[in-house]
């Protein structure tokens, strides 16, 4: 019995000894690796004809890793010319299925250019679990030519902003271009870096025109020109766009701001126009302006011909500066909703009555939900906006300039908006964006008279008990005026006895003086300290 026992405790132990070589034996292992299919066609140009057809077959042969292990593949496209790289895949199957434009897209993202023929190199990588990464035994090559799709409808010469050049890309490039075919190249671009570029011929990039830089003074939204002779030249920075005229709201006088969208680079607004007429001009000044080209409709031209409204009605209207230098406009009938034409601003220094006549008001004139107004408030006052029966208020806190001049806040189901400091101030609000702003304004003076000369005017304090405005400050010998709200829109000048809008400089010697404006009555006074 005790032999018999020892036996079977021997061969328990070798039985536990194959079943341990078994379990330290390896599971997987490639037996063969991927092996990458050639791709049809030696040299594959693409074009707005065949974009949206598939690209020529990606086809491999699968790794063998045994015991029907999972096998992940990663495609890795490489530009042999510039030595750029990016996957172009991942997939369980043993190919990828992809459109010409979706190469074209990988094409532009390892530096190729539109017309260039340039030789690629495909590889790839097997993967089974996370144990093994293996790649194919074989890289397979072939030639291509991008083209861009952004010059599909542009059958004039044209030329790229090559930002950065010789490193850059087309895909983002803005285009300017010679529609009139009179050997001038122009077209509007933004660029809000200080950066250098060149002007590259758009059927050769390889052919630069000019080159030229943008710096603190034209970043922006501003027109580049290429003359015939070669000249480069840039517009003054274009940052603001609005509609003018009778058909707008704010008349010949005020402009209906645009929004500019970076995706389509279009500059946009919603708003209701009347059956009169309109212009776009930049900076709310008329030294940029676009009318129509009476002779081609669509198309606008330099201060061209006012712009008609034919029915009344809200428009949406876009105007494209960007396309090869054809500058084109677009007005579709919509029924988008409008916002309300105001909104009240109840609050402690009228008894928070939204109704009441002295209650203070801002105003969309656009019905683009954007509001403006300004009043003068008393430190510790407290109020909200009310629009058609919602009350608003501020949500957290104002975000002050470290002036305390001017600041932004979130709007919504939130607390009494809580003046700090007794001043005349703009209000802003856009109930689509849920934003407001405060900012000190009222009249200034401004001239070459003043620290600021012409560029920046001298805010005055408004005193509530006479409604005027005051300021003490130093003249040097020269020219001043008054403005409102920082714009030229209402400006006063001449006779100090009797100012009018528009009216001349005001002539004043150096010194230091007291200058009170009675805005309501067209008067000052200029005392000599």
């Amino acid at each position: 019995m005790k032999f018999q026992y020892l036996y079977l405790v021997f061969a328990g132990a070798l039985i536990m000894s194959a079943c341990s070589d078994d379990v330290t034996s390896p599971v997987l292992e490639l037996r063969q690796p991927a092996v990458l299919n050639e791709i049809a066609g030696n040299e594959i140009v693409i074009n707005k004809d065949n974009a949206t057809r598939n690209f020529p077959e990606i086809t491999w042969n699968k790794a063998d890793y045994g015991n029907g292990a999972v096998v992940n593949y990663t495609a890795v496209l490489t530009n042999v010319t510039t030595g750029k790289q990016c996957v172009i895949g991942e997939t369980g199957d043993t190919g990828l299925t992809l459109t010409n434009a979706d190469m074209n897209t990988m094409f532009a993202k390892l530096g190729a250019y539109p017309g260039q023929m340039n030789e690629y190199r495909l590889s790839l990588k097997s993967q089974a679990f996370d144990a093994f990464y293996d790649d194919a035994t074989n890289t397979v090559s072939f030639k291509a030519a991008a083209y861009d799709p952004n010059v599909d409808d542009i059958d004039w010469d044209y030329a790229y902003v090559a930002v950065n050049y010789p490193d850059w890309d087309f895909t983002t490039a803005y285009i300017i271009g010679d529609p009139d075919n009179v050997g001038c190249y122009k077209g509007w671009v933004k660029i809000d870096e200080n950066v250098s570029y060149a002007i590259v011929k758009g059927d050769d990039v390889n052919q630069v025109l000019a080159t030229g830089e943008v710096d603190d003074n034209n970043k922006g939204f501003f027109e580049i020109v290429l003359s015939a002779d070669g000249t480069l030249t840039h517009s003054v920075a274009c940052n603001t766009w609005g509609l003018i005229g009778d058909a707008t709201s704010g008349g010949w006088n005020d402009d209906t701001e645009m929004e500019y969208d970076d995706d389509t680079r279009l500059w946009s607004v919603i708003t209701p126009l009347t059956a009169n007429h309109f212009k776009f001009r930049a900076n709310k000044d008329w030294t940029i302006n676009y009318g129509i080209d009476e002779t081609v409709p669509g198309i606008l031209v330099a201060s061209g011909a006012d712009i008609g409204v034919d029915v009344e009605s809200p428009y949406i209207v876009t105007m494209d500066l960007t396309h090869g230098g054809k500058y084109t406009f677009t007005m579709e009938e919509t029924t988008i909703e409008l916002s309300s034409a105001f909104m009240t601003l109840p609050g402690s220094y009228q008894g928070w009555s939204p109704e009441a006549d002295n209650c203070y008001k801002v105003y969309s004139d656009s019905r683009d939900f954007k509001y403006t107004g300004a009043y003068y408030f008393e430190a510790a006052t407290e109020f909200k906006f009310y629009d058609a029966g919602s009350w608003i208020g501020i949500v957290g806190d104002v975000q002050w300039n470290d002036a305390a001049t001017a600041g932004t806040f979130v709007i919504g189901d939130g607390d009494n908006i809580v003046i700090t400091e007794s001043a005349f101030y703009k209000i802003s609000a856009d109930t689509r964006k849920m934003i407001a702003s405060l900012s000190k304004t009222g009249w200034e003076i401004i001239g070459d008279a003043t620290p600021g000369g012409w560029d920046s005017g001298q805010l005055m304090d408004y005193d509530p008990e006479t409604n005027t405005w005051n300021i003490t400050i130093e003249l040097a010998d020269g020219d001043i005026k008054f403005r409102w709200d920082a714009s030229w829109t209402v400006n006063l000048g001449g006779d100090l006895q009797s100012l009018t809008q528009d009216g001349a400089n005001i002539h004043v010697n150096a010194g230091t003086y007291d200058i009170i404006l009675d805005a309501d009555n067209y008067k000052a006074t200029i005392t000599s300290k």
